[in-house]
């Protein structure tokens, strides 16, 4: 398809970032969990991001956990007992992420991979999602391909030498496929220099166009800012949107657009009661952590025990613990004597602020409001 014969799209950037990012919206489908906050001041989980792994076969230059401890892994018996217990408090879906790439997770003294983590979460009820960085998903046994919702590929791969044609998925439904890219600049270094990055030029957004002749059913390419630098997905929508809006011959590529703020939302933040994320210590002692979200890594670029709800040996005590705190202090958890509030001045960065503005309106704003 050449450039005049591109379909007619409206794209609305905004709302596709809605569609298929984390982002504000999304929780108002999630009525049983608002009321149960309203109601019962109760917490549940919703989502369930999971870094089985640390290892990863990339270096990129963004990212967020370049300090991480990179051998920790998940024993999968204690990945069982934590999904187990997350879907007893009423957890819906598991993403498996990083950390470093998910599909390279591998008990090293039982021998179980990423595939018997689907399978277990599947038969426990989870819907679940993959966000891999591999250009080839040889890893992944076609027979857990019908219990995965879906699964996110991260582009980076283009800028390590692998040409668009060399992507492999093996037969995994393109359907259920989506590619993400994050623009970055020449002078930004991968963090342990393995590999030179040349940084985003419009031929890396070309060979991104070219991946998506190749595989036309895929649902989305979502590209972003540096996360690292603040206020960079805005520059990033400014300068790199109309370059996008002209190669993209599919009208499949956006610009995550998350508004010029990525400040915490001062007021409260309740994140971590619904969408937490197990990873490692930061110390590689062997114990994984419940955190309060993703983007706390991003002011050190590993993990940070401030952050932390506690173990996941603990996960029924921590939501019972956030659930008492509600009813008696007004907040689920507070970082460095916070008290829960202040967030501006505990965190610097935050993507999550939009969602915790609903969740702090449905805590402390709407108390008459009935989601039943």
């Amino acid at each position: 398809m050449t450039s005049t014969e591109r379909p007619v799209t409206t794209r609305d950037h905004q709302q596709l970032t809605q569609q298929y990012s984390t982002w504000g919206d999304k929780l108002l489908q999630h009525t049983d969990v608002l009321y149960a906050i309203q109601h019962q001041r109760t917490f549940r989980p919703i989502t369930v991001q999971l870094a089985p792994c640390e290892v990863c076969d990339s270096d990129c230059p963004f990212c967020s956990v370049a300090d991480r401890p990179l051998h920790s892994y998940m024993p999968f018996a204690r990945i069982q007992q934590a999904l187990r217990d997350l879907r007893a408090l009423g957890a819906k879906s598991l993403e498996l992420t990083g950390g470093g790439n998910p599909l390279l997770y591998r008990d090293r003294e039982t021998g179980e991979t990423l595939n018997d983590v689907v399978r277990f979460a599947h038969q426990l009820g989870y819907e679940v999602g993959i966000i891999t960085n591999s250009h080839d998903l040889k890893h992944l046994d076609p027979a857990v391909y019908d219990l995965i919702r879906w699964l996110r590929v991260s582009l980076i791969r283009l800028d390590e030498g692998v040409s668009p044609e060399d992507y492999d998925f093996r037969g995994f439904p393109e359907a259920r496929l989506g590619f993400s890219y994050i623009i970055y600049e020449s002078a930004e270094r991968s963090p342990n220099r393995q590999r030179p990055y040349a940084g985003t030029t419009t031929t890396s957004i070309e060979r991104m166009v070219r991946l998506v002749d190749l595989h036309p059913e895929v649902k989305f390419v979502r590209i972003a800012g540096n996360c690292l630098i603040k206020g960079n997905n805005r520059v990033v929508a400014e300068k790199w949107r109309p370059v996008i809006e002209a190669l993209d011959t599919h009208g499949k590529m956006f610009v995550k657009d998350i508004g010029d703020d990525d400040s915490p939302f001062a007021a409260g933040c309740y994140v971590g009661a619904i969408r937490p994320y197990i990873a490692a210590s930061p110390d590689g002692d062997g114990s994984y952590h419940v955190y309060t979200c993703t983007s706390h890594v991003l002011q050190q670029r590993t993990y940070d025990l401030r952050h932390s709800l506690g173990t996941t040996d603990e996960i029924p005590h921590i939501w019972a613990r956030m659930s008492e705190n509600y009813r008696v202090l007004g907040f689920p958890y507070e970082i460095d004597g916070n008290r829960g509030c202040g967030w501006d001045a505990t965190c610097k960065f935050c993507f999550y602020r939009f969602n915790n503005r609903i969740l702090h309106t449905v805590a402390h704003e709407m108390p008459d409001k009935n989601f039943a």
